[in-house]
């Protein structure tokens, strides 16, 4: 750690060396210069450059996009400092667990709200399983880090990724992209614009992309990660005296087979008595580098309770079904901007809509120990109204309002060692509305304030449906339940009938945002900026966690950020470099239990917990042709002491009551009070490391562009806790090695790619290759070695993947 330290002294001393660097005119262009193109982001809801906004973002171009093979969301970890991506669910495998700066959200539940926003063309997508969507045809991609409440439609607190795709323009285009590769790859990508009529333009864009899966499923002999994908977005823009409007509409359908998931480890304990014939389903097949990419999970089995026989067939034919995964999502919008002269309105009206269905075997081997059928169905409609202009000539402002309403269903489904598949459903409604302002002050040409604030009404409403037994009668008598009958409920809403099991919550939250910062145009070359933000993630409610879960608050989130961004060596380097350090109280932490509504995750209000950090990104043309882009971040974080503990029952304890522990319900019986705040953050790397390098030569033929790529990230912690100092060496043994198989470790990735492209036609031909070392990681890992299932699973990343493209361009400038 004290090597990376000195590592980012030596960048920072270079950033601040930027205010020594004398100004040279420049005769000529940078572009004429071989030098580094000037970017212009939307990150504040307006045009500026990239280095003159006061506030830390990653902005990738169309050819940037090319170059880092970016075709999900997922891929655009390798190019930011300080985002993760994780990849592996329960359910659909289209789930993308976003995180900036060590905050984001691996329970994905309808009524709770991710961390970080995803925003196509301004329209919020509310749930990440929809972030593994195809991304095509995009005129940029900007990451936000830090908390966004005072601009974007909805309210977050780690940052958002801004996607932005091509709106239609004046001139007839066409591009079509073929490519194929090794494990049954294929992908083709079709885009044409054609104008209508006089200030009338359309766009159409179509993608298949369609993979074998480079694993197997050794019981079924089914190939793993096999998938496909279609993808089809339209756009129609008219542009008026004063005016113009964007029609879009997409829809994409994903499907496949199961995900790639392994037995990590399991606790042999578990497995005696009734359980003991599982073990020879168990042993052989714990996850090691010898078979990597095979996975043994044979899917739920036929139960022999008798209530099986009372199941509709419907249910019965879950109890035989292979593992699958599938999403259907889209939606439409329409955007319109209007130059009423002082001021600037624009309108974006927008429906999203998506379900996703998916089967995992959770435990990966024969055994059957974990089956999870987990999908839910979302409807979405929303309505940003917002208005800027100039009030003088040193007072600017941008101001408006947001209202969205979703509603929809969530399950969870899970046959927990063979037995009957138990039901936790609700219906849930969202309703957000939000008024928001922003206004930009000159002190002179180069000093100037930001201040903006926002607040925030938040409603969430849900009726739970929970059954101990799926597939029979809410009303019939159950063993293990609270009431004694199949519906599994603390308060239901009135006696269950044979159809009715209601438990109607209802919870509504208000919190405000904001923003302050000041920012210097030091020289020319040189900007330096401080900022200080608020933000909260609303509250909500369990959806999956049986009956008795209580609703969780907002989680509040306030950071400070300084950077300094930097252009020197006659335009060929640029540093940005920022420094960051939040405050998050309420956090919102995941906790995993097995109860009568079966195995669960639920989310409860733990703690307040500190994060900070740096993040540097470098770009420069040492020579002509030559470009190196690279970036890196070092970060830490912890919970504040005595805001985060738990209470742990220990039995068997003979003697004094240890300090921090009181007695329990008998005389052997102690309970504990535990302080977790010296446990890792989760999905917090300390380390990440992003470097690309592009060559361009030009031939007398066409342009050969040769690219090499190395993304790094260190371990990431998706589950921590800590024993009482009163348990037993060997409680404290275990609690080490759960926590050991709860962390992933850091992996580094290697891509690259070759084209030659000619100009008539214009034609590009190109060789890619992604994790060419075939590098065997883990995107994400479950840990429930000793708690309940005694089991840990983890999931793998995809092996190396190679092939050829074409690329033919028609009517482009």
């Amino acid at each position: 750690m004290q090597k990376s330290m000195m590592l980012l002294g030596t960048a920072l001393a270079s950033s601040i060396a930027g205010f020594a660097t004398p100004i040279f005119a420049q005769e000529t262009t940078a572009s004429d210069q071989g030098g580094l193109q000037d970017i212009v982001v939307t990150a504040r809801k307006r045009e500026e450059s990239l280095q003159s906004t006061p506030i830390a973002v990653t902005a990738l171009g169309e050819e940037a996009i090319t170059r880092a093979q970016i075709v999900n969301v997922a891929d655009v970890q390798r190019t930011a400092p300080s985002l993760v991506i994780s990849t592996g669910s329960p359910g659909a495998a289209t789930f993308a667990y976003i995180a900036i700066r060590g905050q984001g959200n691996l329970q994905p539940i309808l009524a709770n709200d991710p961390a970080v926003a995803t925003y196509i063309d301004g329209v919020y997508i509310s749930r990440p399983s929809q972030g593994m969507t195809d991304l095509n045809d995009l005129q940029r991609l900007e990451v936000l880090r830090g908390p966004q409440g005072t601009l974007f439609g909805r309210n977050t607190t780690g940052g958002a990724l801004n996607i932005l795709s091509n709106d239609p323009v004046d001139r007839l285009e066409a591009t079509l992209q073929v490519e194929g590769g090794n494990h049954g790859y294929k992908r083709a990508n079709a885009i044409v614009n054609v104008p209508l009529a006089s200030n009338l333009y359309a766009r159409v864009t179509y993608n298949l992309t369609d993979k074998n899966g480079f694993s197997n499923n050794a019981p079924t002999g089914r190939n793993i990660l096999n998938q496909r994908s279609d993808f089809i977005r339209g756009k129609l823009k008219y542009e008026g005296e004063g005016f113009d409007i964007v029609l879009s509409a997409d829809y994409n359908k994903i499907k496949g087979h199961e995900q790639l998931i392994h037995m990590a480890a399991y606790n042999p304990a578990v497995f005696g008595g009734p359980l003991a014939g599982f073990l020879g389903q168990v042993t052989p097949f714990v996850h090691d580098k010898s078979d990597w990419y095979t996975t043994y999970g044979a899917g739920p089995s036929v139960p022999g309770a008798p209530e099986y026989a009372l199941q509709p067939d419907s249910v019965k034919q879950m109890y035989t079904q292979d593992p699958f995964d599938t999403l259907k999502a889209g939606g439409a919008s329409a955007t319109i901007n209007i130059d009423a002269g002082a001021v600037a309105i624009k309108s974006i009206t927008a429906f999203r809509y998506s379900k996703n269905y998916g089967l995992v075997d959770t435990d990966a081997v024969p055994a059957p120990i974990l089956a999870t059928f987990s999908g839910s169905r979302s409807k979405a409609w929303s309505q940003e109204l917002q208005g800027s202009g100039d009030i003088t000539d040193r007072l600017s402002y941008i101001a408006g309002g947001y209202i969205s309403r979703e509603s929809g269903y969530e399950l969870s489904r899970s046959q927990v060692f063979g037995g009957l598949i138990r039901d936790s459903n609700a219906d849930a409604e969202n309703i957000t509305k939000g008024l928001y302002a922003q206004a930009y002050y000159k002190f002179s040409d180069t000093l100037r304030a930001t201040g903006g604030f926002r607040y925030t009404w938040d409603t969430r409403n849900t009726v739970l449906h929970n059954m101990q037994i799926l597939g029979i009668p809410a009303n019939m008598p159950v063993a293990g339940t609270l009431s004694g009958v199949n519906c599994n409920l603390d308060f239901p809403d009135s006696p269950p009938t044979a159809t009715q099991c209601n438990q109607t919550q209802k919870a509504k939250f208000h919190y405000p945002a904001w923003t302050a910062g000041l920012d210097w145009q030091a020289s020319d070359d040189v900007f330096v900026y401080a900022v200080t933000r608020g933000a909260a993630k609303a509250g909500g409610w369990n959806l999956r966690a049986g009956p008795a879960a209580p609703a969780f608050a907002p989680e509040k989130v306030k950071d400070v950020e300084g950077g300094i961004k930097a252009t020197f060596l006659d335009n060929r380097l640029r540093t940005n470099l920022a420094l960051f350090h939040t405050w998050k109280s309420d956090v919102q932490a995941i906790v995993n239990a097995v109860g009568p509504a079966g195995v669960t995750q639920y989310l409860q209000n733990n703690g307040n917990a500190r994060i900070w950090g740096a993040e540097l990104e470098i770009t420069a043309v040492p020579w002509k042709g030559m470009e190196i882009t690279a970036s890196g971040n070092l970060s830490d974080g912890k919970y504040e002491k005595g805001t985060f503990t738990e209470t742990q029952v220990i039995n068997g304890v003979t003697g004094a009551t240890p300090a921090g522990c009181a007695q329990g319900a008998n005389a052997t019986q102690i309970l504990c009070t535990v302080d977790l705040s010296n446990l890792p953050l989760i999905q917090l790397p300390k380390r990440q490391f992003n470097i690309s390098a592009t060559q361009t030569f030009i031939l007398s033929t066409g342009e050969l562009s040769v690219n090499a790529s190395y993304a790094y990230v260190s371990g990431q912690q998706f589950f921590a806790s800590r024993a009482a100092d009163a348990q037993s060496d060997a409680v404290k043994a275990q609690y080490a090695a759960e926590n050991e198989l709860g962390r992933i470790p850091g992996y580094g990735l290697i891509n690259g790619r070759i084209s030659y492209k000619v100009e008539n036609p214009n034609v590009e031909i190109s060789i890619f290759a992604r994790n060419l070392a075939n590098k065997k990681y883990l995107t994400r890992r479950f840990s429930d070695l000793y708690r309940s299932l005694g089991i840990a699973t983890e999931f793998s990343g995809e092996s190396r993947t190679y092939g050829l493209g074409m690329t033919w361009r028609f009517g482009q400038n």
